[in-house]
């Protein structure tokens, strides 16, 4: 049975991977060809297919969830049709008995996610943006933007140009710091700043603005309102505290789906906003490796319940459009993670205990039965 769901799970994933190879292919395989030519190499085909290997990567990890599910749910049509599901049913063993191979290899799939989310893609989408190679390639070019970023740091905005290092640093900087109301009281301006510690940054050759008007509001205790005369004061070095990290301004460009295990390590000691997509992740690279074998016992379980003896077209439906509703509610639940309209460990965990819970459910009511 197992050999059987992972022949399956494979031809599956083989069948997927070529149609998303091939129109990933087609819109990305000019530029990939151009970048290639300008490495000088003769080695054309062999980077070619160094980058569909790459790519291939990618793909999988995203898929391999769905494939699974597909790859079991073929796998048990196959022995209903073959009449072996019937033997089994005779030889007297039970529904949750032949549950047990499905679990080996939802426990097996598992792993195999759990090292594509952790290591391999990843490294796989590392390697293409630091080659320029397809659309990480455009997306997550690590080289320096030709235009500024705005950044948000609590009631503070930062408008620079980023200089990609260990650690970043910031050049023509300007920042707004806003008040409790959001007005804007005071404005700094500098040619550059580094990190000087834990949310403190050091500013270079630049000057203060503040409004004196919103200055005596504030001391008074009322909140300002519109500016009044500007100040500006000079200075050559000034340190202050601002909520921006530099690791994750070196990676904020980055999904956090596709960040290295050491950027997560760092991260994880840093403060930063907004965090709702890297604490999503955190969880999430985890929770699919649960996902996918809850999609293989999601398949056999319903498998089991419904065309076991017999197949007919609407269970066959009904199974179907449970596997992509499931797919489909991991997606958006993480995607609301992501936004942050649910909690990070909510979002990356809900799908796969429903669905567990589901599998059980429905093979107490079938014993009940």
């Amino acid at each position: 049975m197992i050999s059987s769901y992972a022949l399956h799970t494979f031809l599956v994933s083989c069948a997927i991977l070529t149609i998303a190879l091939s129109i990933d292919s087609t819109l990305f395989l000019s530029k990939v060809l151009a970048t290639i030519s300008t490495w000088n190499t003769s080695w054309t085909a062999l980077y070619v297919a160094w980058y569909l290997l790459l790519r291939a990567t990618d793909f999988l990890a995203e898929l391999l969830p769905l494939a699974c599910f597909l790859g079991a749910f073929w796998t048990e049509v196959a022995h209903t049709r073959s009449r072996e599901r019937l033997v089994i049913w005779l030889s007297g063993r039970t529904p949750w008995q032949c549950m047990l191979p499905a679990l080996l290899f939802g426990l097996i799939v598992a792993g195999a996610q759990l090292a594509l989310n952790l290591y391999l893609r990843p490294n796989a989408v590392m390697a293409m943006a630091r080659d320029h190679l397809g659309s990480y390639g455009e997306r997550f070019d690590p080289r320096p933007l030709p235009y500024p970023q705005w950044f948000a740091s609590g009631h503070n905005i930062v408008q620079a140009f980023v200089e990609p290092g260990d650690p970043a640093t910031l050049r023509d900087v300007k920042i707004y710091r806003m008040d409790e109301t959001l007005s804007l009281h005071e404005f700094l301006r500098a040619k550059s700043a580094r990190p000087a510690g834990r949310d403190e940054w050091t500013l270079i050759d630049g000057y203060r603005w503040t409004s004196s008007q919103a200055t005596e509001q504030l001391s008074s205790g009322w909140s300002p309102g519109s500016p009044g005369p500007d100040d500006q004061i000079p200075f050559s070095s000034e340190n202050i505290t601002l909520n921006l990290s530099p690791v994750w301004l070196n990676n904020n460009r980055i999904g956090a789906r596709y960040l290295t295990g050491d950027v997560f390590t760092a991260l994880k000691k840093e403060d930063f906003s907004p965090a709702f997509e890297f604490r999503t992740w955190q969880q999430a690279r985890w929770s699919l490796a649960l996902f996918c074998t809850a999609m293989v016992l999601l398949a056999t379980r319903l498998s089991l319940a419904t065309i076991a003896k017999r197949i007919t077209f609407v269970p066959l439906i009904a199974i179907a459009i449970a596997g992509y509703g499931a797919n489909s509610l991991m997606k958006v639940s993480i995607l609301l993670g992501e936004h942050g309209y649910v909690p990070a460990p909510a979002a990356a965990w809900l799908a796969p205990v429903l669905i567990l819970s589901a599998c059980g459910a429905v093979g107490l009511a079938r014993r009940a039965d």
